[in-house]
């Protein structure tokens, strides 16, 4: 059930039915599609209304009373320890972990590399190599040296070298684009760049180097974010109060389904407390609904999201938006066609 608690959202509730009645033969067509281009069966936001007036559970409807800020997450970090093995079993990612003998070479290496005396650097990171194999993060340091020494070419074979071994090396990316953009190849640069960002997605000195390649390439590159205007609390048994600025209401709506309907997220085949990407596909759904053009040109987040659905790109918009600001390791589990299909998002939505 539902239970309106300003006055302000009186007008609204009322005339909440009659917009859905009204928009009911656009929003079967609309979820029509949407299930034949995703192969999942998704709620339109009348039979989502119908499910929370038909629950046991109180939903209480107000209007935010002020902005919900966006979240800090300059110390959301990936670090560059990681590497990863494919077979058979999947994608599995490990932490480095090397020998002793390895470690001391690596050790001499990084003083040597300090005091500017790359050739003594070089030698011992190669003995690294020669003792771990393993230790693919070397390979980059390596390229890194001879981009110091302006030689570009060796320094692009040994970044490749790395990323052949270890794709989710994000470092080997960065400097790959930057060696790219070195020689003006930017639109080789734009793409390791992304990936770059896709692989560290809230590093603000890779978000420095994408701003600036994108705008040598004349592509878009303002840093919003996707940050809904919506709260939901639990206030007691079966009572759930959700806040709401109302263009978010459709959106708001599927969230307090997923997180507080006995039953629902199982009825969607998703076990309680998992998440699965079709929470956020059916609460974009609801989202979009409440959109208009004036809304779509106005806000960079919701013309994002709109070119997403035009462009099938919806999994990426969620992938990049809404998944990796908040846990950015999901990039090293990422197969590399999915990550390229990422980029090919931030490219053509964000970028342009």
């Amino acid at each position: 059930m539902f239970i309106i608690q300003k006055d302000i959202l009186k007008n609204e509730s009322e005339t909440f039915n009659k917009n859905l009645m009204k928009k009911s033969f656009l929003t079967a067509v609309f979820v029509f599609i949407v299930v034949f281009l995703m192969g999942q069966s998704l709620h339109s936001p009348s039979e989502i209304f119908q499910i929370m007036e038909k629950s046991p559970v109180s939903y209480e409807l107000n209007l935010l009373d002020s902005i919900i800020p966006v979240p800090d997450r300059t110390e959301n970090l990936n670090y560059n320890f990681y590497y990863r093995v494919i077979d058979e079993n999947g994608i599995s990612t490990f932490r480095y972990e090397t020998s002793e003998t390895a470690n001391n070479y690596f050790s001499k290496a990084e003083k040597y590399y300090s005091e500017g005396n790359y050739d003594l650097a070089r030698e011992m990171y190669l003995k690294v190599l020669e003792t771990d194999s393993n230790y693919f993060e070397v390979m980059t340091y390596i390229g890194q040296m001879y981009e110091n020494e302006g030689d570009i070419d060796n320094a692009i074979k040994w970044f490749k070298i790395a990323i052949d071994h270890n794709y989710i090396d994000y470092m080997a990316h960065w400097f790959l684009a930057d060696a790219y953009q070195d020689q003006g190849d930017l639109d080789k640069a734009v793409d390791e760049i992304t990936i770059a960002l896709i692989l560290n997605r809230n590093n603000p000195r890779i978000k420095d180097s994408f701003s600036n390649i994108y705008k040598k390439k004349k592509l878009k590159s303002s840093d919003w974010t996707f940050n809904p205007q919506m709260r939901i609390d639990s206030i007691g048994i079966n009572k759930v109060k959700i806040s709401f600025e109302e263009v978010w209401l459709g959106y708001a709506l599927v969230k307090a389904l997923w997180e507080f309907e006995p039953g629902y997220s199982e009825s969607m085949g998703v076990t309680k407390g998992t998440y699965s990407t079709i929470q956020d596909k059916e609460a974009l759904l609801g989202l979009m609904s409440g959109l208009n053009k004036k809304k779509i040109k106005k806000e960079p987040e919701f013309k994002a999201l709109n070119k997403s659905f035009d462009n099938k790109m919806l999994d990426e918009f969620i992938l990049f938006e809404i998944v990796l600001p908040d846990i950015p390791m999901v990039a090293y589990q990422l197969p590399k066609e999915t990550i390229l299909d990422i980029k090919n998002y931030v490219i053509q939505v964000r970028g342009n």
